[in-house]
């Protein structure tokens, strides 16, 4: 990795309104490129809930260990730490659903890309986990309707023709990202399901698709159109 020349850090404000309120965010740049920065929530009018918010920002970001840093400190700590390794690191803030932010960290490090994904709660500033959204014993069902799109976009009839995993557990979601088209993105690093040269698959399904097997008492239930 070329040494990076950090530069002042540079604090942009972006302002973001929804429906529980404005909420507010800062973005750190660390050098004059751009390739490594941290937006991090400033402002929310549930303090408790932005306190909450932020420290799972951080942890999403850069770790547990970073928690208690502040965000210029961690972002500088973080990109010495992984300077071998770290070429890039970035993030984008949606607001997919009325009260809910969706935080989308990336990078790239030893030649591949990576991504973490976390939904949150701007009620409570908690992730949204995977397994909340579905209803009990989900996996099944899903997993189903996941290889079924994958079969169809591969114009395969059955994972036993399909030359890289006959596997349905390797279809298991941990990652998913609520989708500006309506509905679910559920997203799998290089190498889980695909080779390599086929890069991170997303693999799309509708709330309507999805709509038998979500938990009506999730967080984002009552927030999604059919």
């Amino acid at each position: 990795m070329s040494k990076l020349i950090p530069i002042l850090l540079i604090l942009v404000f972006v302002g973001m309104a929804c429906a529980e309120g404005t909420i507010s965010f800062n973005t750190v740049f660390f050098d004059s490129t751009g390739k490594l920065s941290y937006t991090y929530p400033v402002s929310l009018p549930n303090q408790n809930a932005l306190h909450e918010l932020q420290r799972n920002f951080t942890k999403q970001k850069f770790g547990a260990k970073f928690i208690g840093q502040e965000p210029a400190a961690a972002l500088r700590t973080y990109k010495h730490q992984n300077e071998e390794e770290l070429e890039y690191l970035s993030d984008e803030v949606s607001f997919p659903l009325p009260g809910i932010v969706q935080f989308v960290t990336s990078f790239y490090a030893n030649g591949t890309w990576g991504s973490d994904i976390g939904i949150y709660s701007m009620s409570d500033g908690k992730r949204v986990e995977v397994a909340s959204i579905f209803n009990k014993n989900w996996e099944k069902d899903i997993i189903k309707l996941i290889v079924r799109e994958f079969l169809h976009s591969q114009n395969l009839h059955a994972l036993a023709n399909y030359s890289y995993t006959q596997n349905e557990m390797d279809f298991i979601p941990t990652e998913v990202k609520i989708s500006e088209y309506g509905g679910l993105e559920f997203v799998y690093p290089v190498y889980k399901i695909a080779p390599g040269t086929a890069g991170e698959q997303i693999i799309f399904l509708s709330w309507g698709t999805l709509m038998p097997h979500l938990n009506p008492k999730s967080v984002i239930y009552s927030k999604i159109r059919f």
